[in-house]
């Protein structure tokens, strides 16, 4: 009942026709087809150029339209002044794909671009998808596809590569072919003037022959999709990614101190955690890292043991173990007591487990066994050096049985070159990866043991309620509002001192209150009214930090002080900041915290992810300390959490130094309320809060600065300013039944697990089988982590909660799910036994339905069990037209075209 891939005819066609195919030397077109004929495709090959009757031996037709059948992808070394009417023509021949290897378009300039958006609008003018154009190709090896200009082509193999650098991809073939590594495909995007990362990795993630993933990235063009789509695939299988362009020259300098912590490459890397995938930084680590993923072998944990025939390799793995982020495992009692019956004494009773140079591949055998059957650890690295006792090859042969027996993940690295390559040979020859060098052999491991961190990160459960902390002000986003509002109007972008606190304020993060004098007596009425000692802070427009030019005075103890303190830190404003406009001195009770730890909270907007959030040790010297953590928002708990804990300072919060902890909860708190501004505010461009001082009693922000532009002051119903769709709030509407019941229509949210698992927990054995198809009782962890963690960009689940019950209780949950064309979407209803029959199903089969219309979904589909008459019933009553499966008898299809609403009008809800 799946639907196939569109991208298939182009990543995995049965038949291809080269439009340009040419004997002629030099020619782009004589290479791609003659390595389209010898890498033995298993489909049919068509050349097509007008000036031939045949070509390399194969008969040549002028045109598409020549041809008997279309062709599933067609594949363009033309002209590049000939690309946008060759299309159009592809197109009007009902071919589907076209592979663009032909450069000269936006990569050459104006005339160039104009080339390629023609190119691109006769493409969706007939339907038809592009890649490239000036890629090097597409292989497909498994079906013997090599569409390709490169001088190598590929073995068979179950990783992935999508480059957006040809000549990366021809390298990491040229590369691979000798040391043994296959694909399930290979995909140079080119230009990406139309198919992109996004589509690519959804069409991957779904590929029975991929196991995993392989990017090579230097941008993207849409964050979101790239990230929802990333997200997506790493849910599925390993994504390892690349990231070229990881330091920026000549960027501007940021406003805020949060501005300057932030760089690009610092956000790439937060995005990429949070969607799951792993980052390397080093070509020569994107074959080796996602070949060792694909072995489908992961630890539980990141306790390392090695097993080596040498003292040397032994301690530089043990090193790279620190280096790399990794554990090394204690050997148990049992494990010792186990190699001390087998190894000579001088063995070095410890991991590294040293066996001894003398020996022979059956100790090494013996000696792995037993660490692979230690419970003490995660996963073995086996190191050997060639020696007279034993050579590469005995030694790999010894330990091929063991190695494919174990269950836990082992990584091999037979060291040297000569005798050494002969062992790594018979690994590879058993589809085992191979490596040369103790470092590489521990970064392995870090992979497969950060590729589980991450998937643990995801299957976080959150708690069933996310309240805010006793005693936690209220959040006031309007308020807010007003506030930059009135600023703007003011023809200004930087917030002064106080306003920027009374945006804190309204959305309840405690501040240390100031009021703004602009003379030395005012300045000392404010004090003598609010108590001493005092804080003296410059306000003046164009001044980006206070502390540059002695701004701010602490421990002011009389009024005198605080009348000289004001004229001292005007003067110092002309002196040292004469382009700044001095407007006066923030008067402030100095506050006392004798436990507090000084953080800093902030948001910057990065050009391609948007809003980002930062978080780590706060003061004066915060960009020298430099101890910080990005993450792209919303967060929850669980993400805020974690954004803490990957600081240094995070263990100054636990009792230190005779301090008490800081108050974890309100702490969290108070980043979930940053994370709130940075998605209701589009218009926040910087925000600083630094320091925040936080101790056992809860936070207060002594300090803040905040930059706006003329963005919108709220956001758009896609949330289309930040790289990941938040919770659509705006979604949450009461329901009210036939019968006068009311219910909370709303989005699901993580938060949601254990109610989702009390509600089918409830379901009869007959509403579970007539919703999913087959007997299922209960379901698991993952099950209920990827119903309720939903992409709302690419997927919808809403639930009629009964507040009625303490915990609350679900009744019916409806959801669709795109397919990989954006436009389609599948659905599936599933309603609380002792509540059929009372119009919920149609509630939310509508409500899905407007929430599809509003999301630009053409058409919303269903299968249906022959037997479950009411859903049938319902189905046609609402105007959905059923249709036979052929490949499943007891099936019906149930689709609906949905007349989609203009953009902004209409609400997702009934």
């Amino acid at each position: 009942m799946q639907d196939t891939h569109y991208l298939r005819s182009a990543l995995a066609p049965r038949s291809v026709a080269v439009i340009g195919a040419t004997d002629r030397r030099g020619a782009l077109g004589r290479d791609v087809f003659a390595n389209l004929l010898a890498g033995g495709f298993k489909g049919r090959i068509d050349a097509v150029n007008p000036k031939y009757s045949s070509v390399q031996g194969q008969p040549c037709v002028p045109s598409l339209m020549a041809l008997v059948q279309p062709p599933d992808l067609a594949i363009a070394v033309a002209p590049a002044r000939t690309l946008p009417g060759l299309v159009a023509e592809a197109g009007a021949c009902g071919v589907p794909s076209v592979l663009v290897l032909s450069a000269g378009f936006a990569e050459i300039g104006p005339e160039g671009k104009r080339l390629q958006d023609e190119m691109v609008s006769a493409a969706r003018r007939h339907n038809v998808r592009l890649i490239g154009p000036n890629g090097l190709g597409i292989l497909r090896p498994s079906i013997g596809l090599n569409a390709t200009f490169a001088r190598t082509s590929a073995r068979a193999g179950s990783v992935a590569l999508v480059s957006q650098s040809g000549a990366l991809a021809a390298a990491l073939l040229d590369y691979a072919w000798a040391a043994g590594f296959g694909f399930s495909s290979v995909i140079a995007t080119g230009d990406g003037s139309d198919v992109g990362f996004a589509e690519l990795l959804d069409f991957l993630a779904m590929d029975s022959e991929t196991r995993s993933i392989a990017l090579y990235v230097e941008g993207v063009h849409n964050a979101r999709l790239f990230l929802s789509a990333l997200r997506a695939a790493a849910g599925f299988k390993p994504v390892v990614v690349l990231k070229a362009g990881r330091h920026t020259v000549g960027s501007g300098a940021a406003l805020s101190h949060t501005g300057a912590m932030a760089g690009n490459d610092r956000v790439w890397d937060a995005a990429l955690r949070r969607s799951g995938a792993i980052r390397i930084r080093e070509y020569d680590q994107l074959l080796a890292a996602s070949e060792t993923l694909s072995s489908g072998r992961m630890p539980k944990g990141s306790r390392l043991a090695i097993v080596t025939n040498g003292g040397g390799p032994g301690v530089l793995a043990a090193d790279a173990v620190a280096d790399q982020g990794a554990v090394l495992a204690e050997l148990s009692q049992q494990g010792r007591t186990a190699l001390d019956a087998i190894l000579p004494p001088t063995w070095s009773h410890a991991n590294p487990v040293d066996v001894v140079g003398d020996a022979d591949p059956q100790r090494l055998a013996r000696a792995f066994e037993i660490i692979a059957a230690d419970p003490d650890n995660d996963g073995v690295l086996v190191l050997f050096c060639p020696t007279v006792h034993a050579s590469a090859e005995q030694a790999a042969r010894a330990l091929l049985g063991p190695v494919t027996a174990t269950r836990k993940p082992v990584v091999l690295a037979w060291l040297g070159e000569q005798d050494a390559a002969r062992g790594r040979e018979v690994f590879k020859e058993a589809g085992l990866p191979a490596l040369a060098s103790p470092e590489h052999g521990v970064e392995a491991f870090a992979f497969l043991a950060q590729h589980v961190r991450n998937r643990e990160l995801r299957l976080q459960l959150p708690a069933p309620v996310d309240p805010a902390p006793a005693g936690s002000r209220p959040l006031d986003i309007g308020a807010a509002r007003q506030i930059v509002e009135a600023v703007r109007s003011s023809g200004r972008n930087v917030l002064g001192e106080d306003e920027a606190k009374a945006v804190l304020a309204a959305c309840g993060i405690e501040v240390a209150q100031g009021k703004l004098a602009t003379g030395p007596a005012q300045a000392r009425e404010l004090a003598e009214q609010m108590g001493f000692p005092i804080v003296l802070k410059v306000r003046a427009e164009g001044l980006a930090h206070k502390s540059e030019v002695g701004g701010v005075l602490l421990s002011m103890k009389t009024a005198e002080e605080v009348a000289l303190g004001f004229e001292l830190i005007r003067e110092r404003v002309e002196k040292r900041a004469p382009q700044a406009r001095f407007t006066g001195v923030l008067v402030q009770k100095m506050i006392a915290r004798p436990h507090g730890r000084e953080l800093i909270v902030g948001i910057v907007r990065d050009p391609s992810f948007g809003p980002v959030l930062t978080f780590g040790m706060g003061g004066i010297a915060v960009e020298v300390v430099s101890d910080s953590a990005l993450a792209l928002p919303p967060l929850n708990r669980v993400l805020a959490t974690d954004l803490i804990d990957r600081t240094r300072v995070a263990r100054m919060l636990a009792d230190f130094r005779g301090m008490p902890a800081v108050d974890p909860n309100r702490l969290i708190d108070a980043l979930l309320r940053v994370s709130e501004l940075a998605c209701e505010l589009p218009c926040l461009r910087e925000l600083d809060i630094n320091p925040l001082m936080a101790d056992e009693h809860g936070m207060i922000a002594l300090d803040a600065r905040v930059v706006v532009d003329d963005r919108a002051i709220a956001p758009d119903a896609a949330y289309s300013h930040l790289a990941i769709h938040p919770y659509p709030k705006s979604l949450e509407r009461e329901l009210r039944l036939n019968d006068g019941t009311r219910l909370l229509l709303r989005p699901i949210r993580p938060e949601d697990v254990e109610a989702e698992q009390r509600f089918v927990a409830r379901l009869s054995p007959r509403t579970l089988y007539l919703r999913l198809h087959a007997p299922v009782r209960e379901l698991s962890v993952e099950q209920l982590i990827r119903f309720t963690q939903i992409d709302y960009d690419r997927e919808m689940a809403l639930i009629a909660l009964d507040l009625e019950q303490e915990p609350a209780q679900i009744r019916a949950i409806g959801r669709y799910t795109r397919l990989a064309d954006g436009e389609r979407a599948e659905f599936g209803v599933t309603v609380e036994d002792s509540w059929q029959g009372r119009g919920l199903g149609h509630v939310m089969m509508e409500a899905l339905e407007n929430c599809g219309r509003e999301r630009r979904v053409t058409e919303i589909f269903g299968y249906v069990l022959k037997e479950n008459d009411s859903m049938r019933r319902m189905m046609l009553a609402r105007g959905y037209v059923a249709h036979r499966e052929e490949d499943d008898s007891h099936v019906i299809r149930f689709a609906l075209a949905l007349r989609v609403r203009p953009a902004g009008q209409g609400a997702c809800a009934a």
